[in-house]
This record gives structure tokens, C-alpha cells and sequence, in this order.
């Protein structure tokens, strides 16, 4: 007995106890993972830059006078009036030449800086309550609304000298083309009209000027009819 003893510690002794640690694996470093956002566009701030002035003027003799507003009754086929355009912000314009002339010099010294165009707005509400607005740039959208407004467009510059001469037709129209008068006239669905109109001229150099189709520069005025029974 004493032998199997002695012969059980040596056998723990040459052998040992073994225990086998079983190590936690290290966790990895945790990343923040970096989210790429794309970069908002940002949009070039408009800046206007052309200051040329601008008007809506009755012409007699040889004074131009600047107008802000008249009263009218819209009839069928009948004139609302000729209006002539000029650039300046005086009230009064005296001319020492022909008005085709006097506008063409004065034209051409904000023209010769940088080239600008002349465009009109009109803008009106419908009985049924519809808003009717709309540029005019060139003699092809001048009848755009000509159910209740006919619209021309006279170049003075191109026929000076001449006792009668008619408005510009489209194929006339060119880029040396000068817009120096807008003649109204009412439609035969005029009676649809419900407000007052409110005709505004504006001078552009790009597409940039504009923003929805609708004008947004600084060289603009504005010139209201006050349709008889109705607010203005």
C-alpha cells in the first residue's frame, strides 16, 4: 500500500497538473467609420451690372413725358395707346433731334458697353380669377395673349425719316433691331380683363437676368392702365 503511494505522488510530480488557460480574444480597435456627404453647389450670386436707364413715355412735339398711369375702357379693337420708350429716369425729356435719332445716341452709350436688349412684361387678373403674365422679346411672342391683348412693336431707328411706317414683323426682326415703341390693343375677349394692366419695360443682357422666365434685374419701369371698374 505504501509503495502504491509513493508510486501515485511521483506520477503527479513527473507529470504536474496541467491547466490550460483559455486567453479572451482582444477585441480590434474600434473605426469610426467617415460618412463621404457631397458638397452642396453653391449658386453664383446674381449681380446686375447694367444701369441703364429706362422708361415708358407719351411723345408730343418734341417732348417726351413720362408716364405712371391712365385710365382706359377697353373696347374691341380699339387702341389703348402708343408708348414710347427712352433711356432715362427723367420725368421730362426734351429732344434737340428727331426722337428716332436722339434715342439711337443716347441708346448707344450704355449699348456700347456692354450689349443690352429691350424686352416688355405684361401682366393681368382674368374674371375667373387667373393671372395672366408674359414677356414680350421679340415680335414672334408679342401676340402671345391676343385674345385679349394685341401687341406691336415699332423700331423708329430703322425707318426715321418716314412719315408712316408699320410695326416689326418677324422676319424683320434682327439683333440691330430697336425697340422704341409698344402699341396696345384690345381683343375681342378684352371683356374678360378684371384688373387693371400693368405694362413694365425692362433692358437685358443674358439669360441671367431673368430667373423662373420672370425679370429680375435693376434697369426696369413700370406703367399701369387703369381698366375703368376696376381697382388700381
Amino acid at each position: 500500500m505504501k509503495k502504491l503511494i509513493m508510486a501515485l505522488l511521483l506520477c503527479v510530480l513527473l507529470c504536474g497538473c496541467s491547466f490550460i488557460k483559455e486567453e479572451k480574444p482582444v477585441p480590434e480597435e474600434t473605426k469610426e467609420e467617415t460618412i463621404e456627404v457631397p458638397e452642396t453647389p453653391i449658386e453664383p450670386v446674381y449681380e446686375d451690372l447694367n444701369t441703364t436707364p429706362i422708361g415708358i413715355y407719351q411723345l408730343q412735339g418734341n417732348t417726351l413725358t413720362r408716364l405712371s398711369n391712365i385710365h382706359k375702357t377697353l373696347n374691341v379693337e380699339e387702341d389703348i395707346g402708343l408708348f414710347q420708350v427712352y433711356p432715362s429716369w427723367e420725368d421730362v425729356v426734351y429732344l434737340q433731334d428727331s426722337f428716332a435719332n436722339q434715342f439711337y445716341n443716347t441708346y448707344q452709350e450704355y449699348n456700347s458697353i456692354h450689349p443690352i436688349q429691350i424686352g416688355f412684361h405684361l401682366e393681368f387678373t382674368l374674371a375667373n380669377g387667373e393671372i395672366i403674365s408674359y414677356n414680350i422679346l421679340n415680335p414672334s411672342n408679342a401676340m402671345d395673349q391676343w385674345e385679349y391683348l394685341m401687341n406691336y412693336l415699332y423700331d423708329d431707328y430703322a425707318n426715321r425719316g418716314k412719315g408712316f411706317y408699320s410695326h416689326i414683323e418677324n422676319d424683320e426682326y434682327n439683333e440691330s433691331t430697336l425697340f422704341t415703341a409698344i402699341k396696345l390693343q384690345s381683343s375681342y375677349s378684352c371683356a374678360d380683363i378684371h384688373s387693371k394692366i400693368v405694362l413694365t419695360v425692362f433692358t437685358y443682357d443674358s439669360e441671367d437676368d431673368f430667373l423662373d422666365g420672370i425679370y429680375r434685374g435693376n434697369s426696369q419701369a413700370t406703367f399701369t392702365i387703369c381698366v375703368d371698374g376696376y381697382e388700381c
